[in-house]
């Protein structure tokens, strides 16, 4: 069970790395990027990862997105955790 905890606290620090990272980089990097990634992925693969942080980033740059950062803060007085 350590060794599982463990793996995904491990995973958990790679993919804050990768939001960093694309967090960083320039519009056209990103879409250059983009344009280089399989169209197609395996659900849960590192690639699906990837572009779904990927799509997410492009879509928070749009002036007019609806696209809330990760993690969401308490939206429109909707209770989290039983929090209000």
């Amino acid at each position: 069970m350590q060794t599982a905890a463990g793996l995904l606290a491990a995973l958990g620090d790679s993919i804050e790395v990768l939001k960093a990272h694309l967090a960083t980089m320039d519009e056209d990097k990103l879409e250059a990027l983009l344009a280089v990634m399989p169209s197609k992925s395996i659900v849960g693969s590192a690639e699906m990862v990837m572009l779904i942080h990927l799509y997410r980033e492009l879509q928070t740059r749009q002036p007019d997105s609806n696209v809330l950062p990760f993690p969401a803060t308490k939206p429109w007085g909707l209770e989290l955790n039983g929090q209000r």
